[in-house]
């Protein structure tokens, strides 16, 4: 009979009443990722760790890679061993071997795991990833982790906050999403200062379908947060955005995942609401909907020799 971490967790969930098994899931996506180089004289690269905590068997991890703008996605499945970490200090270049900035979506699916059962503990990974300016005295990274909640257009919006955009001293925040959609959405960006002014309403930010974008947040702010909401006519896309402030000093980021909050309007006569489970998770049929739409360019498996690491495709 298969053991496995994830259902020792759940268990001590119970028992202890903490959400152990909430944070895993067999979909994740990761909004930033890049190899490339940028203002400043930085140079860009991700990293990315995806743990099995399986103990008697083997996951095929599926990564689609979502190009920013929207060009065709790429797919690579990697095979992780029970117990066992795939980790790449740079999942563009060594997986992909592509450059340029996108999102990530890593997901387990049954078709590719005939022999696991068919839930979702049993398909369960741990991923994070580490988005770092490589200079020649060292790294500078910001920790970008794998999310399930996103947006759609029902009066949810995302906030984050700490926010600094102020050019003469330095600071520069973009502001990213992720669109999971088969349409294009807009993306409406509300900006407030410390005080909680409005400084900038409702700029619209267009996200192509099954793409990534990131762009300069249009105002200048210290100290401020950024409201995110969604118009979407279809109903169809799920969108994940984000924050990233820069020290143009030292090449130096802050990734921000934006905390999800609801209105009461949005809220009321909603029975049964859970106000842990404000957003959109997104399944296993939105991960495979993306996943129809990208490049399979084969498998990738990490590979060691001596006390060298290195990917084989």
């Amino acid at each position: 009979m298969r053991s496995s971490k994830l259902f020792l967790l759940a268990l001590l969930g119970v028992v202890l009443a903490l959400p152990a098994a909430a944070q895993v899931n067999d979909t994740y996506v990761i909004p930033a990722a890049a190899n490339t180089f940028g203002a400043f004289n930085t140079r860009w690269l991700t990293q990315l760790s995806i743990f099995n905590p399986q103990l008697d068997y083997e996951l095929r991890v599926s990564v689609v890679f979502i190009p920013t703008g929207g060009a065709q996605g790429l797919e690579v499945a990697i095979d992780i061993p029970p117990n066992a970490v795939f980790l790449t200090d740079d999942v563009l270049g060594d997986v992909f071997e592509v450059g340029g900035t996108g999102s990530l979506l890593i997901a387990t699916f049954p078709e590719d795991n005939p022999g696991v059962p068919d839930d979702i503990i049993s398909r369960s990974f741990l991923v994070i990833s580490n988005t770092y300016n490589n200079s020649s005295t060292g790294t500078y990274g910001q920790t970008v982790p794998g999310v399930w909640a996103g947006l759609q257009d029902d009066g949810i919006t995302a906030v984050a906050h700490g926010i600094r955009n102020i050019s003469s001293q330095g600071w520069r925040t973009n502001v990213g999403a992720v669109n999971l959609g088969r349409d294009s959405v807009t993306m409406r960006v509300t900006v407030y200062d410390y005080d909680g002014n409005r400084i900038l309403r409702d700029a619209p930010f267009t996200i192509p379908p099954m793409a990534h974008l990131q762009s300069l947040l249009p105002v200048q702010v210290d100290r401020g947060s950024v409201e995110f909401s969604i118009e979407d006519r279809t109903g169809d896309a799920v969108v994940f955005p984000y924050t990233s402030t820069i020290d143009q000093l030292s090449g130096d980021a802050t990734y921000q995942t934006p905390v999800l909050l609801a209105s009461a309007g949005s809220l009321y006569g909603k029975k049964g609401f859970d106000p842990t489970k404000i957003g959109t998770k997104i399944t296993t049929a939105h991960a495979r909907q993306v996943r129809s739409t990208a490049k399979s360019i084969g498998t990738a498996t990490l590979m060691r020799k001596g006390d060298k690491f290195y990917i084989v495709k």
